[in-house]
């Protein structure tokens, strides 16, 4: 039996062995063949740069002999030479000068001089009589275009030339044409260079329909072909793609075979015309460099095969260890199932796969005091119950894990959330009833979930936040005294989040200047001028994220912050009278909320007081706006602080009357000047089918007015509303009729224009 087992472990050591072989030998054939690769990237490179430095070379004498003309032309255009009766001779001296094979001027209106080497100079030439090709290249002159013609056979010196032509203009005007032609042989002398890739290439010009234009001397083919398109360069599918891509004016890197060898070929477009550069590399692929390469491949392979002797005693140990390293990777060794990182694995392929996974995450209520009272033994025995029962009751495809402790997660599959809460409830009741039961107790075991449902699940489709969603959702179910399931809330996560982001750099905000001073302003129904503003905040994040209050003055009057912004806000509201001052500006007063935490402050008084002294602006045009909540506590003291508040200057304002639990006996028992009527009383005096919410309104006015309080309305939205409020007789308006929340600029630039930049006041 050992024998046989022995057997197997050698037959397998060797399947292994021979397949690692096979695959580094593999590895080496793919070493040798980007080698190879390489090798041709190399030459492709050098024949890019040989083309390139040839094509320079003709551009440069291309550039040359435009350059002869245009100081030619130059000198018609001041000279009026062409004008003089011995212009043919001057022509035919230029002519001898250069080294072009002809010369010739067509004025726009006449007859042309044409001087040819080695024949007598003609005049009165008409353009009619010359070949198609001097005909164009003029035609294209007279337009104004330097022009160039394709290699043509001249009629007049029976050689192959090119023709160049350039425009001679007169006061901005162009009167005729310059023409000149070289014989194809000054570029033939240029490509027929020995040093194209050191001897080993040599270069063609030709044009986009693979027409040879020069044929270089030192050539592969040593007959004289037409066209790139016969043999021996290119045929059939090769030369179809090559024909397409000179058409396209691409570059091309190809190959071709001729008398037995292989070579590599690169058009390259040249930029003049339709012509390419066919650069011929007669470095062959089978010579002696490729042979190395092979040589090298097959002496990496061996050296890597040898190397494969040396790994087969860590292989053997490897194998042999293999499964022990899967279970302490994937499974957990109390429950015998899944661990975390196995059950991701599995979550991660269910998400991508599926749109009906529900993730659940349950824990045991109280752990801690099951493992004190019942002991570790008795704890991770109720951990393998529970592990049991719910892998019992899961479905084909579901799975479950335990994470850590008492922490499981599992998986099941039902596009209907409520179905899959139910049932999760049903595996949370029946895992619990078995429970602890032969521990002699009625300790009852409790446990509760957190549930991301299918629809979340499929939205976020991460593993990470699927995670973090559940452990989100099953904090939520804490609070329940029985087995509890709460699903994962969107909405409500997302104000988790901004209450965790307010809580955790609220202060910060405050040092940085974060939370910034808006106005709104108050309109004197009777003038229907501004006559105020109530100073709002807004928090713009350093990420440029603008926060309102409703997310996060809630959070700060229940942690305490609200004292401390409060305060700023009237700093704010003080810095910015002060500033209005010195732009000449004579400033409306502006409203501040405070809240109760503050306003009961035993320094409170003082630090105002210091406000207005540093800022140098009187008390009169800060209204305090407090809640009419503050009074049911105590309104004795209340009036006492507002006392001396009004002994200051500052005036007192009751904020939202009409929200709560107003009531007229407040106009009596608190010694206010401003009262501030709530949106919501407004809407419903507004209402034509509830006439008494307008009469008890109409009398909240009047008994403000006996008493000498000033009424503001707040939520004003329409020209009915202000209607309305003006015919009961209040003061001052304040709503989006009127303007929105806006910024301190704004406000500033839109009732009193673009003032004068104030000096800088004290800091913040």
């Amino acid at each position: 039996m050992e024998e046989k087992r022995l057997q197997e472990r050698l037959r397998r050591a060797v399947v292994l062995i021979v397949a690692a072989g096979l695959l580094l030998l593999a590895a080496g054939e793919g070493v040798a063949a980007f080698l190879a690769r390489s090798m041709v990237e190399v030459t492709k490179d050098q024949m890019r740069a040989e083309t390139d430095e040839y094509k320079n070379r003709l551009e440069k004498q291309m550039s040359s002999d435009y350059q002869i003309l245009t100081t030619m032309s130059g000198f018609l255009e001041f000279s009026n030479v062409d004008e003089a009766e011995n212009f043919d001779e001057i022509l035919n001296e230029a002519n001898l000068r250069n080294d072009f094979v002809s010369m010739a001027y067509f004025p726009l209106n006449g007859s042309g001089v044409v001087a040819v080497l080695g024949q007598p100079v003609r005049s009165d030439v008409e353009l009619a009589e010359m070949q198609p090709e001097v005909q164009e290249v003029v035609a294209q002159a007279w337009q104004g275009e330097m022009a160039l013609s394709d290699l043509v056979q001249s009629e007049l010196t029976q050689e192959k030339i090119f023709i160049y032509a350039i425009p001679v203009s007169r006061n901005g005007d162009t009167v005729g044409a310059l023409i000149a032609s070289d014989q194809v042989e000054i570029f033939s002398d240029i490509l027929s260079g020995d040093t194209v890739l050191s001897g080993n290439g040599h270069i063609h010009l030709l044009n986009s329909k693979g027409e040879l234009l020069i044929h270089s001397q030192n050539s592969v083919v040593e007959e004289s072909v037409a066209s790139i398109y016969e043999e021996p360069y290119f045929s059939g599918q090769k030369a179809e793609e090559i024909r397409t891509a000179l058409a396209a004016g691409e570059s091309v890197y190809s190959s071709f075979h001729c008398e037995g060898r292989s070579y590599q070929a690169l058009l390259e477009p040249v930029g003049i015309k339709d012509w390419y550069m066919l650069c011929v590399s007669r470095v062959q692929e089978a010579s002696g460099l490729y042979r190395i390469v092979t040589v090298i491949a097959v002496t990496f392979a061996a050296l890597l095969l040898l190397m494969v002797i040396l790994l087969v005693y860590g292989y053997r140990l490897t194998r042999r260890n293999d499964r022990e390293l899967r279970d302490l990777a994937f499974h957990d060794a109390l429950t015998g199932g899944d661990n975390l990182r196995g059950f991701t694995l599995k979550l991660q392929e269910a998400l991508s796969q599926r749109q009906d996974v529900n993730l659940a995450a349950l824990d045991v209520r109280q752990f801690k005091f099951i493992n004190e009272i019942f002991g570790r033994e008795r704890a991770d025995k109720l951990l393998r119950h529970i592990h049991q029962q719910l892998q019992a009751r899961l479905e084909e495809g579901e799975f479950c894990c335990r994470d850590s402790a008492d922490l499981f997660y599992a998986v099941l599959l039902n596009t209907d959330p409520e179905q899959a809460a139910a049932r999760l409830r049903n595996i949370m009741d029946e895992a619990c009833a078995a429970a602890l039961q032969d521990a002699n107790s009625d300790y009852h075991v409790l446990l509760y979930a957190g549930m991301v449902a299918a629809p979340q699940c499929a939205a976020s489709g991460k593993v990470d936040d699927v995670l973090t969603h559940a452990m989100f959702a099953l904090e939520r179910a804490k609070g329940a005294s029985c087995n509890s399931v709460w699903t994962y809330d969107t909405e409500l996560h997302k104000k988790e989040e901004v209450a965790n982001f307010v809580e955790s750099h609220m202060h910060q905000a405050l040092q940085n200047g974060e939370f910034r001073m808006y106005l709104q302003p108050k309109i004197d129904l009777t003038s229907g001028r501004l006559g105020g503003a109530e100073a709002l905040v807004r928090w713009t994040t350093g990420t440029g994220r603008m926060l309102y209050p409703d997310q996060f003055i809630p959070l700060f009057e229940q942690n305490g912050f609200s004292v401390s912004l409060d305060l700023y806000m009237v700093e704010c509201a003080c810095k910015q009278l002060r500033a209005w001052l010195d732009q000449g500006i004579q400033p409306v007063p502006l409203s501040v909320n405070q809240s109760k935490l503050l306003f009961f402050e035993a320094d409170y008084i003082q630090n105002l007081e210091r406000l207005i002294e540093r800022y140098q602006i009187p008390a009169s045009w800060i209204t305090l706006e407090i809640l009419e909540g503050l009074a049911l506590e105590n309104a004795g003291e209340l009036n006492s602080r507002i006392s001396q508040l009004q002994a200051i200057g500052f005036r007192i304002s009751m904020d939202d009357f009409g929200s709560g639990y107003s009531s007229l006996n407040t106009l009596n028992s608190l010694q206010i000047d401003e009262l501030k009527l709530d949106r919501g009383f407004l809407m419903e005096a507004a209402d034509k089918n509830d006439p008494r919410s307008r009469i008890i309104m109409e009398q909240v006015v009047r008994m403000a007015k006996q008493l000498g309080i000033s009424v503001v309305v707040e939520g004003v939205e329409t020209r009915e509303n202000e209607a309305l409020i003006q015919s009961l007789g209040c003061d001052f308006g304040q709503g989006y009729y009127y303007s929105r929340p806006i910024t301190v600029e704004e406000f500033t630039a839109r009732y009193w224009g673009e003032p004068k930049e104030a000096p800088h006041g004290p800091a913040l």
